[in-house]
């Protein structure tokens, strides 16, 4: 193994968010504070820890954003074009989550300086995090319409025009 060059090897983070009285799908992510690409929008992101599986980078990544845990999640796709990321050679294996708006620390994601942004109005995003985004977003809808995903990010009791509403809001129609 010792002829092999090393690869960084990182997790991102693409984690919707739904408030059933805004109708309304947003996603969080926030301006870099280090270099590259430093006061940047990116999507929350890191390193897997050589003690640490890509799965649990990825909650704890979630959890440190939104104080939440057991969200819905799933691994979105591999990224690892030879020039994706100017620090380095660097992997990403991207996933996306699914909270409802109310149920996530607030606080959490101010300390980190993340922000809600409405799908509609997402700015560029740094490195080939759009095309993360784009491609979670046709995982969703894909989702949504095989499997009862929108559950998520719904209350334990909703009405038929709440779930009409998150079904507008993740098809954006």
């Amino acid at each position: 193994y010792e002829k092999h060059p090393k690869i960084l090897i990182a997790v991102d983070s693409i984690i919707f968010g739904f408030n059933e009285n805004e109708r309304e799908l947003k996603l969080l992510i926030l301006k870099r504070n280090f270099e590259p690409a430093k006061g940047n929008w990116s999507l929350m992101g890191g390193f897997v820890s050589p003690d640490e599986s890509l799965d649990a980078a990825a909650e704890r990544i979630v959890k440190e954003l939104t104080g939440l845990e057991n969200v819905y999640m799933e691994q979105l796709y591999a990224f690892g074009d030879l020039n994706r990321d100017p620090g380095g050679r660097i992997v990403s294996v991207s996933y996306f989550s699914l909270i409802r708006l109310n149920d996530y620390d607030k606080e959490l994601a101010k300390k980190h300086g993340a922000t809600w942004i409405s799908l509609s109005e997402l700015p560029d995003l740094i490195f080939d995090h759009n095309e993360m985004v784009k491609k979670a977003l046709r995982k969703l809808r894909i989702r949504a319409r095989t499997q009862p995903i929108g559950f998520e990010l719904l209350p334990e009791k909703f009405t038929i025009p709440q779930l009409q509403g998150l079904y507008e809001a993740i098809y954006q129609t």
